[in-house]
């Protein structure tokens, strides 16, 4: 689980640069497994802009 303590204006600006960021290491496994968690990175990020509450703190025994 990925928990933020991001204001608005710092999470739609991280959520661009996911959403812009092409990886291009050169090795396409390398960029595979950074698309893929720049993914997760971004369904994380959009739910916590619609309900940040719910995200902001971990649950009690993580």
């Amino acid at each position: 689980m990925i928990a933020f303590d991001l204001n608005q204006n710092d999470s739609e600006a991280l959520l661009h640069h996911v959403d812009e960021f092409r990886p291009q290491s050169g090795d396409a496994r390398e960029d595979a497994r950074l698309r893929d968690a720049l993914l997760e990175l971004r369904t994380a990020l959009v739910s916590y802009l619609e309900e940040p509450e719910a995200l902001a703190t971990p649950e009690p025994g993580r």
